[in-house]
């Protein structure tokens, strides 16, 4: 298996050409984390365990884990400081801060009821997406001065969530994994991505045999492998930072879990990170907007789907069905290797197995290769879980399979992951939507402009509108595949979408990647940046997220969206300025 590996990373797509950035010669490189690792193997190979008690939690109302429940509630109750100098420094007309945070003074700060509860939601997209979705967080980080002196700095510190799906994960595992860096450090000093390392460059192709080599330890261990694994392997070399074993076995031993053991993990200091992929049926079924999404949390591993809410601890993902008898040596620990669910989460070769007519390429690779050696393999820990829903949608499509079988997040045009923070029970308020989405382009056609034209954000309003998912909240949005998203402007400038939208329906700030100072259409199978490109990634997403070019009111306008929802908790209209920034933001005119 692992030579065809190496064979359909070669053939299929040359979608990560390890090139490496200088993000401006003016920042100074600093000292970052080294990942922490944690593999109970000492290698890439899970090992077996007995189960825990009550491994598997089914809540009906699909609440959120404890651990989960308690860093959100620990790092609300210690951001009212951090909220009280974000808009002492905004200045915004009208608003009393003291009055504001009153209630989060007196009770102790609390998400979703005495504070304003947000999160970012950064889109795939390949190494454009790490770019765009870095360039923004970058701009709001409240260590970037020249950030918070435009009055965005601060954002990422007053976040509860971070979500990410392909590169949008490469980006949140790679800054978690390092104990959350000002991300210009990652790009200089571990992202590779202005090295000319061409899949078929030697000094590129020489660790095949050592990917090869690390993989076979899986499967030695009798652990289901296939391509995905070793598309992990090579995405590690760029976003795990772990050498301690050399380039070849790069991020072997970190696994997802080891976040929680970072510093500022442990002092809730940042966003709470969530990655995620899809399910596909069965070999060759269709990936729909039904499909199951499974999140992975420092914390658990995850599934909020009408026919089934479960979760469990992060640790025991990859543990057999016969974990739900407590079977001797059914769990599993170790399989949450950090590479491989980056790899998950990015998985497009996983279009190889997709219905239709397939290409003579793909039918002659088919001779060699299962169809579900082009997924991700998870053993189905839930297998059995699901199968007498109540739910309009049915049975849980996974509850029949031995194996999971994973793909990229945003294969069913979902492309930014904002499902995870419709989750009731996170409460989440206003949604920070970062879309780099290709949607003018193909992975066969590199000459199309790769500028988002609002698909992604559509296609999960249409979810929460099909039979067993309207009970999730999401604002109206103009049809994007017929270009009225396109034509009222909304791809060209940030936009606020359910503004008359009231109680648990979040509001959305949409950023979309677009022409400022630079283009960053660059097409999801570029292999090689340029200092300059990614020099340019930066500015113009810094230029995006401040708006110093186009509207001097607009980090005022941002926060007013911010603490939009705690306005409403608390009885208070409007401001006078949020009502004209919300005329000026809000989307209207469908």
């Amino acid at each position: 298996m692992s030579s065809i590996t190496i064979v359909l990373l070669f053939i299929f797509l040359q979608v990560f050409h390890h090139s490496q950035a200088s993000v401006s010669s003016s920042f100074r490189i600093q000292r970052r984390d080294p990942a922490i690792s944690n593999s109970p193997s000492n290698n890439y190979a899970p090992i077996r365990t007995d189960c825990p008690d009550n491994l598997i939690s089914q809540p009906k109302e699909a609440q959120i884990s404890v651990a989960e429940q308690n860093y959100v509630s620990q790092k609300a109750s210690k951001s009212i400081p951090l909220w009280r100098d974000y808009l002492n420094r905004l200045n915004i007309t009208g608003l009393d801060v003291e009055s504001f945070l009153s209630q989060a003074t007196s009770q102790g700060g609390r998400a979703a009821e005495n504070l304003p509860n947000f999160g970012f939601a950064i889109s795939g997209g390949g190494a454009r997406a790490l770019c765009v979705g870095a360039s923004i967080l970058d701009a709001m980080d409240g260590r970037n001065d020249r950030g918070v002196q435009a009055g965005v700095g601060g954002i990422v510190q007053l976040a509860n969530y971070a979500t990410g799906l392909s590169g949008g994960a490469w980006l949140l595992g790679s800054w978690a994994t390092s104990n959350f860096p000002r991300l210009p450090i990652l790009n200089q000093t571990l992202w590779s991505l202005t090295e000319e390392n061409d899949l078929w460059d030697w000094n590129i192709a020489s660790h095949y045999g050592g990917v090869a080599h690390v993989v076979k330890e899986k499967k030695k261990a009798h652990f289901p492998i296939s391509i995905v694994d070793a598309w992990g392997r090579i995405l590690s070399r760029h976003f795990i930072n772990d050498k301690s074993e050399g380039v070849k076995r790069q991020g072997q031993r970190v696994l997802w879990s080891s976040i929680r053991s970072t510093p500022d993990y442990q002092s809730q200091t940042f966003p709470y990170i969530i990655a995620l992929s899809m399910s596909r049926a069965g070999t060759r079924q269709p990936l729909t907007l039904s499909s199951p999404i499974y999140e992975y949390s420092p914390d658990d591993w995850s599934v909020w789907h009408p026919s089934l809410n479960a979760t469990m601890p992060i640790d025991y993902l990859g543990s057999s069905p016969d974990a739900l008898e407590k079977k001797s040596d059914a769990c599993v620990r170790g399989f949450e290797n950090a590479g491989f669910i980056l790899g998950m989460s990015s998985n497009i070769f996983s279009l190889l197995d997709g219905p239709g007519k397939r290409k003579f390429l793909v039918r002659a690779i088919d001779v060699f290769v299962d169809d579900t050696d082009y997924e991700g393999k998870v053993p189905n820990t839930f297998k059995g879980l699901g199968q007498s829903s109540n739910s309009e949608a049915g049975p849980f499509p996974d509850t029949d399979s031995e194996t999971i079988l994973m793909a990229d997040g945003g294969l069913a045009s979902e492309n930014i992951p904002l499902f995870p923070l419709l989750q009731p029970s996170r409460r989440v308020d206003t949604i920070i939507a970062v879309d780099s989405t290709a949607d003018n382009s193909s992975l066969s056609d590199t000459s199309a402009i790769a500028y988002p034209n609002g698909t992604s954000l559509y296609m999960t309003y249409l979810k929460t509108q099909i039979s067993g998912f309207t009970g999730y909240k999401f604002p109206k949005i103009p049809n994007a595949p017929d270009g009225t998203f396109e034509r009222l402007g909304f791809t060209q400038r940030p936009t606020f979408f359910g503004c008359s939208d009231t109680g648990s329906t979040p509001l959305v700030i949409y950023l979309p990647n677009y022409y400022v100072t630079a283009r960053t259409d660059i097409p999801s199978t570029k292999t090689t940046y340029s200092g300059e490109q990614i020099d340019g990634f930066f500015e113009n997403g810094f230029q995006i997220a401040t708006q110093l070019n186009r509207d001097p009111d607009w980090p005022k306008c941002l926060g007013c969206a911010l603490i939009d929802r705690q306005f409403q908790r608390n009885g208070i209209p409007r401001l006078l300025q949020c009502q004209e920034c919300f005329g000026r933001y809000c989307a209207t005119g469908f």
